[in-house]
């Protein structure tokens, strides 16, 4: 039966003077899946990978809001676990393809035994802001990227209503509006059975506590149509075996950053995604808006056209995506109605309704990746009078590769993504600017960062 969380400590680890990571199952399932992936290619596991915490909105000013000892005491707790247990590391070799091959290979299930996450870099940045980075081979950096956000986010909520003194009263309120929220797009979705979806909100989740109450009412309400989540550990905590994700942005960010020419980069681009169709050809699902969706289909090889299974529609209107990804498909003779589309980012219910009623008919499996607006719906409940630091609520916070080493040169190189929204662009102005002559296309429209 579920209950609301009926105080700040309840509802944030932090509070109760506890570690907001306490298993590093708590993470994304694309965190495991990129992992095998690199460390069985000797090219990628090798690669020194900068990351970067960037907050995308102007309006939050981190350091005014969280403790530096706080974040300190949260990243050093992280740190503090060694590796994943015997238990979990049974339950990840018990997942399995659809084939039945096992998901993982050991040498990665030894990795994650003994691992331990690596060093960070934490200074205030002189703007209110903090700058934050880690540093270490591709496979362990890498890990970084959701328990840093996870901290970030959950410590910006809970700190900024013990600073302003919440009240039990207030914080009831809050809560009951927030999960009112929920019900209210349980009941959007209810109304169209057609729509499945997998909850993705791992990254920017109000917390752990309450990411867990979210997600029990989510299966409880809308069996059949969420399908599951992203996070490992709830996952395991619910009895499913398989969470969901395929990969992310790094996947082609990183490799691409150790070419020089255009030439170079769209070979590389396109070689990773072909290398993780053969690593994973059940989870050969396309993310094209790395360096613009329009440009990746329409220079895609026939193999890669062939071989996938769907795209994840990221960045772009997916009113606009999909009919465009629907008619690349047609144009090469290939049946969408064998394809899976997934939109995964800034949805809202009505949004899906609507993407919904226009394009279900179009892909054979239209699903989506609900992600923030299920987890931290949390924009405009804090008591107006009280908001007087910074906005509270979710924001747009990204933990992206920043640069990666060059050995051949002996320095560091800048790590890029463009995506479909240029508002989103990252890497230094020198890279961007060689990959926006590579990949610009008229396509790239520039969009409110909402997630």
């Amino acid at each position: 039966m579920h209950t609301l969380p009926h105080s700040l400590s309840s509802a944030f680890a932090p509070l109760r003077d506890e570690a907001e990571i306490q298993n590093l199952l708590n993470t994304d399932m694309y965190k495991f899946l990129m992992l095998d992936f690199i460390l069985a290619h000797p090219e990628y596991r090798t690669l020194h990978v900068r990351w970067k915490m960037t907050v995308r909105d102007p309006r939050i000013h981190l350091a005014q809001v969280i403790p530096i000892e706080c974040l300190r005491e949260q990243f050093d707790s992280a740190r503090a676990i060694h590796g994943v247990s015997p238990a979990d590391i049974s339950y990840l070799r018990g997942m399995t393809t659809q084939s039945g091959k096992p998901l993982f290979r050991e040498e990665t299930l030894r990795f994650l035994t003994d691992f331990e996450l690596p060093e960070y870099s934490l200074h205030h940045d002189g703007t209110g802001g903090y700058d934050i980075s880690f540093e270490w081979l591709w496979a362990s950096s890498s890990m970084w990227e959701i328990y840093a956000l996870k901290i970030v986010n959950s410590l910006y909520l809970s700190e900024y209503a013990k600073k302003k003194k919440i009240t039990s009263g207030e914080w009831n309120r809050i809560m009951t509006r927030l999960f009112g929220r929920l019900y209210d797009d349980i009941d959007v979705v209810r109304a169209d059975p057609r729509i499945t979806f997998s909850e993705f909100g791992t990254r920017r989740a109000m917390s752990t506590d309450i990411h867990r109450q979210i997600l029990e009412i989510l299966e409880n309400e809308l069996p059949g149509q969420c399908t599951g989540t992203s996070n490992v550990l709830l996952a395991r905590e619910r009895g499913n075996s398989n969470p969901r994700g395929t990969n992310a942005h790094e996947l082609r960010m990183i490799p691409t950053a150790c070419e020089d020419t255009s030439e170079k980069i769209i070979e590389k681009m396109y070689a990773i995604d072909r290398e993780w169709m053969h690593h994973y050809p059940e989870l050969a699902i396309l993310l094209p808006d790395t360096y613009g969706s329009t440009f990746y289909f329409s220079h895609a090889p026939r193999d890669i056209r062939e071989w996938h299974i769907g795209t994840r529609f990221d960045s772009k209107d997916p009113l606009v995506a999909i009919p465009e990804y629907v008619t690349w498909l047609i144009d090469h003779d290939i049946d969408p109605a064998w394809k899976i589309g997934i939109p995964s980012d800034g949805l809202e219910s009505k949004k899906i309704r609507e993407i919904t009623e226009k394009c279900h008919r179009t892909i054979g499996n239209l699903t989506y990746g609900w992600g923030t607006t299920l987890t931290n719906n949390s924009k405009w409940l804090f008591p107006k009078q009280k908001e007087t630091l910074w906005p509270w609520g979710s924001f747009s916070i990204v933990v992206k590769p920043d640069a990666v080493w060059r050995p051949d040169r002996s320095e560091w190189v800048s790590c890029v993504k463009l995506s479909d929204n240029p508002n989103k662009a990252i890497g230094s102005s020198e890279r961007v600017r060689l990959f926006q002559q590579t990949f610009w296309s008229r396509w790239m429209e520039y969009q409110d960062v909402v997630v």
